[in-house]
């Protein structure tokens, strides 16, 4: 719970693909198949762009770079401009911490940071409607069942320690990764190939991503391209989750696709 996030504050994807890569050597396993969506297709990348010699592929859907730019994505009103029920929802969010914040006014059109550190700092105060604020905003985005809403004014019970975690490790992680150590998974494609070993990579994206949206995918799709290590790339008419059925059907083709270049 909360009270243990403060152990966590210098959590970094360094560290955690570090900590793969140990989990792989106390396996005993010479490569594996990298495998991750949403801020896991940030994670497998930056693990297959580090253990390059490690990867027998990669494959990633829900595609998340960490850049400045896919943060206002999510966490900037002007994003849903076009959208009466996004702007209602990123309301209700904007206002769970507005008062709280430190210094000027936030702005949702352009204090995107500020407001998920002041999130953050809320979260790890313990604030109950904060972490339930962040996780249900988010939970919405991706949710496809109109019946799976959550609501933002009532905390279930159930659900609150998932909020909990979700709140505390995006807010963290998303900060750091954008902010104050930036990623430049892009730049680092080309360590996907070298003389030694080439990372078959397989892009799984859906065409309604509200959380992870497209133009992103496209862009790692082209350096992936300029590096010659893309193997397919599926943009599918579906949304972010994995179990959608446009995604789900796309991610069993890639997995098919690997198999095969395995036995080839």
């Amino acid at each position: 719970d909360y009270r243990n996030m403060k152990f966590y504050m210098n959590i970094s994807i360094s560290q955690m693909s570090a900590d793969f890569e140990q989990i792989r050597e106390s396996l005993g396993i010479e490569k594996w198949l990298v495998f991750g969506g949403s801020w896991g297709s940030t994670l497998g990348l930056d693990y297959a762009e580090r253990y390059a010699e490690r990867c027998l592929g990669l494959i990633v859907r829900g595609i998340f770079l960490n850049t400045a730019d896919e943060f206002d994505a999510v966490y900037a009103r002007k994003s849903f401009a076009n959208n009466p029920r996004r702007l209602q929802e990123y309301d209700t969010f904007f206002e769970g911490v507005a008062k709280y914040v430190n210094g000027p006014p936030l702005d949702p059109n352009t204090d995107s940071e500020r407001l998920i550190r002041t999130y953050e700092s809320r979260i790890i105060e313990g604030d109950r409607n904060a972490i339930w604020k962040f996780h249900v905003f988010e939970n919405n985005l991706v949710e496809e069942d109109p019946l799976e809403l959550l609501d933002p004014f009532n905390i279930s019970d159930d659900e609150y320690p998932i909020a909990q975690s979700v709140a505390f490790f995006e807010c963290r992680l998303f900060l750091r990764g954008t902010f104050e150590e930036p990623l430049d998974l892009l730049r680092r494609v080309s360590l996907l190939k070298s003389n030694e070993n080439t990372v078959q990579t397989w892009v799984v994206q859906g065409t309604g991503d509200e959380v992870c949206p497209e133009r992103f995918a496209k862009s790692l799709v082209d350096r992936l391209k300029e590096e010659g290590v893309l193997r397919k790339a599926y943009f599918v008419d579906a949304g972010h989750r994995a179990s959608s059925d446009g995604v789900k059907d796309a991610l069993k083709l890639c997995v098919e696709d690997f198999l095969f270049c395995q036995r080839s």
